[in-house]
């Protein structure tokens, strides 16, 4: 797509750069930063489709109620099916790794509606569990942000499952506010998920 960036890119975030936020959120995003443990977040490429297979499902199965697609379903796609959607024209893919190893994901959308070209969509954020509460949360969103707002996004949408309170927390602290409400947006096994619709303004 238009603007993506070289596979090779490495986006090296800086915590003290959190757009839109107090100087208070900020700081508080900082102190979640574990200095021992530094991220490289970068756009994932057809090379990555094993880890990135690997990560996508271990998401899906241990957290069903936080995503769309179902673990039953992409379980049985190839590791050449998720290099695929590595290519897809107006979507990015970016991982946070851990030295050499994936362990946060996250996408960014792109409109291509000619009345619809101001917006963008983040979506499928996972961080594995033994690197929550360091920041790259924090660091996977900002690259999302950056790179929209790079693309001349005007508006960056997402949606969270309510309830999710670390991730609704992570979107407020970074400037996002909610606009509305799914209700009933999930089903699993026979329990509804409500989900609410934030937005960033990029201007």
């Amino acid at each position: 797509m238009a603007g993506e960036a070289p596979p090779s890119t490495t986006y090296l975030v800086d915590p003290n750069k959190v757009v839109n936020a107090t100087p208070q959120a900020r700081n508080s995003t900082k102190r979640q930063y574990e200095p021992s443990m530094q991220y490289a977040i970068r756009v994932l490429t057809p090379d990555d489709a094993p880890a990135f297979r690997r990560v996508r499902l271990d998401a899906l199965r241990l957290h069903p109620e936080a995503f769309i697609a179902a673990y039953e379903d992409e379980v049985q796609l190839s590791v050449e099916q998720f290099a695929e959607r590595l290519t897809t024209p107006g979507l990015t893919r970016f991982g946070g790794f851990a030295g050499e190893q994936l362990v946060g994901l996250v996408g960014l959308t792109l409109r291509s509606g000619f009345k619809e070209r101001h917006k963008a969509h983040l979506f499928s954020m996972y961080v594995d569990a033994a690197h929550r509460r360091s920041g790259l949360a924090a660091q996977l969103v900002t690259a999302v942000i950056d790179k929209a707002r790079a693309e001349g996004a005007k508006l960056l949408q997402l949606s969270v499952t309510i309830g999710n309170t670390s991730a609704q927390s992570l979107y407020r602290r970074l400037g996002f506010t909610p606009y509305g409400v799914e209700l009933r947006a999930l089903q699993i096994d026979g329990r509804f998920y409500d989900e609410e619709l934030m937005m960033l303004d990029l201007d």
